[in-house]
């Protein structure tokens, strides 16, 4: 193992306690990002349901998901669901999304009896009911057996991302942008679920 020092390792050693202050200080802030993307997070589960969905916002992992009342049951959840996330700066928490995100989650559907294949199989369905428009949500990270629909919001830096959770307002204007571009989705969902559950 070498023991020398590269220049970052030199210039954190020279300026040690200054580095130390301002790690301390990026935890602190961390607990009142998660508490402005709960506030968040509350106003628009609001406005969700206004628009006809159900919600829940999962702070620690700057996400919120959203659906229909009929892809969901009580126990067990929804089988679908339309998630905005990654709009908190990458390094909150265990997140390292540099961009934030618009993204189908079928997941759920393993809750309902539905095997990776039968996931498979809803996902290619779901693609034959948008048809042209499934090609704008093709992502590199989709993944048929459980996001297989997404789009990454490439025009929000890190810097834009800080600026999203600068206040709730912040949080709530963006998503109530946002979330409009993946409600068109829903009504293939609801096709493809009721073919599902036949």
């Amino acid at each position: 193992m070498s023991s020398s020092y590269s220049d970052l390792d030199r210039l954190v050693l020279e300026r040690w306690m200054d580095v130390k202050n301002l790690a301390e200080a990026q935890r602190d802030v961390q607990d009142r990002i998660e508490q402005v993307v709960e506030i968040a997070g509350e106003r628009i589960g609001r406005w969700l349901r206004e628009q006809g969905y159900e919600s829940e916002c999962e702070a620690g992992d700057a996400e919120i998901l959203a659906w229909r009342p009929t892809w969901a049951e009580r126990r067990r959840g929804p089988m679908v669901s339309l998630v905005l996330g990654g709009f908190c700066p990458p390094g909150f928490r265990k997140s390292d999304e540099t961009h934030p995100y618009l993204w189908v989650y079928t997941g759920g559907l393993e809750g309902f009896r539905v095997r990776e294949p039968g996931r498979i199989a809803f996902a290619a369905d779901l693609r034959r009911e948008l048809g042209s428009e499934a090609a704008r949500w093709e992502d590199d990270d989709t993944d048929d057996a459980d996001s297989p629909l997404g789009r990454r919001l490439r025009e929000f830096s890190a810097r834009e991302q800080c600026e999203l959770v600068s206040s709730p307002e912040a949080l709530v204007s963006f998503a109530m942008e946002q979330y409009p571009k993946i409600f068109v989705l829903s009504d293939a969902i609801d096709a493809c679920l009721g073919r599902l559950q036949k």
